[in-house]
């Protein structure tokens, strides 16, 4: 039993040091995280979609398209 077969989270990957870290802890108001929760929990419309981007021209349609602008 030498816990190699039990699985561990990744490491947290946090780019700034621990007293940056917690200086952003101690400013974050409760009623901000409050907040926060709540919106999550809200579940959006079903009209309020991204819109997605136009779908990209493969390279044989894109120069077949620019030589007929020319």
């Amino acid at each position: 039993m030498n816990g190699g077969d039990r699985k561990t989270e990744p490491p947290f990957g946090l780019d700034m040091d621990f007293g940056e870290a917690l200086e952003k802890f101690i400013a974050t108001r409760p009623s901000e995280v409050e907040e926060s929760v709540d919106r999550s929990k809200t579940k959006k419309p079903p009209g309020d979609q991204v819109p997605r981007r136009p779908a990209r021209l493969s390279r044989a349609k894109q120069s077949a398209s620019l030589k007929r602008e020319t």
